[in-house]
């Protein structure tokens, strides 16, 4: 079974300076190395790039399709995303080492989801190399926390 490319609202695919899944699954192979200390996956999944940061139980998916979007999700349903249609090779190969050092540092750290404002929402908060990064439930996991017991 050969690689879907993945094509975002009608973008051409012939642009050469987007990343391809398969581009984006190279990129992640060799940032995730220097993470000896934990489980690590990586693989090509529904047209996207995904790596799997994990110890115990506690995990952090990053996944791409290349360019175009980019998301860290945690065990508690947390996530951090970003939509970039113009997103570049160097661009996504930056955003893609941001959001495995924001899935490290969850997975390394102790935090857990504290309340957050409005629609049950709650937030997690991460500290990556000094910097506060927070990650937030999506809506629709927010609305059916306030209807569940």
């Amino acid at each position: 079974m050969g690689e879907r490319r993945f094509e975002w609202g009608g973008l051409s695919a012939d642009r050469a300076d987007y990343v391809t899944a398969a581009e984006a699954l190279a990129m992640l192979e060799v940032l995730v190395v220097a993470q000896a200390d934990l489980d690590v996956v990586t693989e090509l999944r529904d047209g996207a790039a995904w790596a799997r940061l994990s110890r115990g139980s506690r995990w952090a998916l990053v996944s791409t399709p290349g360019s175009r979007w980019f998301s860290v999700e945690t065990d508690t349903g947390h996530r951090m995303q970003l939509v970039d249609a113009s997103s570049s090779k160097d661009q996504s190969a930056r955003l893609l080492a941001v959001y495995v050092d924001v899935a490290e540092a969850y997975v390394r750290s102790d935090v857990g989801p504290s309340p957050g404002r409005g629609l049950g929402g709650s937030v997690v908060t991460v500290d990556v190399d000094g910097r506060e990064v927070l990650l937030h439930l999506p809506l629709t996991r927010r609305v059916r926390g306030i209807f569940r017991p």
